[in-house]
């Protein structure tokens, strides 16, 4: 092995490309790409993110270029073939070679490329390189714990939550940052790639409609499908914010007024809705803080790879539709956990709104009918 070989930094650069879009290291002659691609939106002003001002540009990709030269960080433009533009960056980084791992990270794209099938395309091809071809034994994330889109980004991959570092980071404004950590080993890649493949088969991106017309349905709970609905998983997050399902079938059970049901697609549960009608469990009602003549909507959860096609937008019609064809209910009442990443946006958009009533320590949103 020559010298000039032995000191060259793990992983060798690389250029990847696939459907439209190309890896390729990063360098000085991106600056402008760079600063085009982040005035779409003008990225620098979202505090959770680490996207370049304009006259920051310069210094930002000779950053990269040190990490390089010190074996740290392997940064990528990304580039739209067909145009030739920069549309964003990304990163290999956190790199230990003695370990076969890296990071992905340092990851952003133009506005008008978000929620395309960009990301979905450029996580498949860092993800299949570093297993495939570097042969990682695993691969990991960090996000931000303020960024909630980016976390649940992540949980879609398949990657499992490690843990948090407290007061890790600074931010854009001088304040602190905790981040969260993810991780994905080789044996779990296989799984992960199948559902990457899926995604960019219906289109790459993450969307508030269902793929190919999957709607819906409800099914009873019973010996055929308890243990696959207990196992459904709402993600990292979401764990911190509604309670198990295996719960959820319990209370259910000595609840007179529960509706309790499995979301269905075609045969596979994606999800859980258990209701409460007072009317039924005035005992029950009350204990929740319920007021008479709502319909309470108790639990929703999705599984954390099922979440992004829709299926809650279809479960909540499906219940004010409910609730507007049972007599005696005036109003449909949920509550939500007062934390940050809570579910308050979504439920607003089908007209609930805080009644300032805190009930078990989270807000109650009411929707009249």
């Amino acid at each position: 092995m020559s010298t000039e070989s032995a000191s060259k930094p793990w992983p060798a650069e690389v250029t990847l490309a696939r459907d439209g879009i190309r890896l390729e290291p990063l360098t000085l002659a991106h600056i402008d790409g760079l600063k085009k691609a982040a005035a779409d939106g003008e990225l620098w002003n979202i505090r959770v993110t680490s996207v370049p001002e304009p006259q920051e540009t310069r210094g930002y990709i000779e950053t990269a270029l040190k990490q390089r030269a010190d074996g740290s960080r392997l940064a990528f433009a990304v580039i739209d073939t067909a145009t030739n533009e920069v549309i964003g960056s990304t990163s290999y980084h956190d790199i230990v070679p003695a370990m076969k791992r890296v990071e992905i990270g340092w990851t952003w794209y133009a506005k008008s490329r978000q929620r395309s099938n960009v990301n979905t395309l450029c996580k498949l091809m860092l993800m299949q390189h570093a297993f495939e071809t570097l042969g990682c034994a695993v691969v990991g994330w960090r996000a931000s714990h303020m960024n909630y889109a980016s976390q649940r980004a992540i949980e879609r991959l398949g990657a499992k939550r490690d843990g948090t570092l407290r007061h890790h980071a600074p931010l854009r404004d001088g304040s602190a940052r905790d981040t969260v950590l993810y991780s994905m080993l080789a044996s779990e890649w296989p799984a992960a790639k199948a559902k990457l493949e899926e995604r960019l088969a219906n289109g790459g991106a993450q969307t508030n409609s269902p793929k190919h017309g999957d709607t819906i349905s409800f099914a009873e709970i019973n010996a055929d499908n308890l243990v696959s609905v207990s196992m459904l998983n709402p993600g990292a997050i979401g764990m911190r914010m509604v309670a198990s399902n295996a719960l959820s079938i319990a209370q259910a059970a000595y609840s007179k007024g529960a509706w309790l049901r499995a979301v269905m697609v075609r045969d596979t549960p994606v999800g859980l809705v258990m209701l409460l009608d007072a009317e039924k469990d005035p005992e029950g009602a009350k204990h929740r803080e319920v007021e008479p003549g709502s319909l309470y909507l108790w639990r929703l959860m999705i599984d954390f790879q099922q979440q992004g096609k829709g299926f809650g937008e279809q479960i909540m019609r499906t219940v004010v539709e409910r609730a507007k064809s049972m007599p005696g209910i005036r109003t449909v009442s949920l509550s939500y956990a007062l934390s940050d990443g809570n579910a308050k946006p979504f439920y607003e958009r089908f007209g609930f709104r805080d009644t300032g009533k805190v009930r078990h320590g989270e807000m109650e949103m009411l929707l009249t009918l």
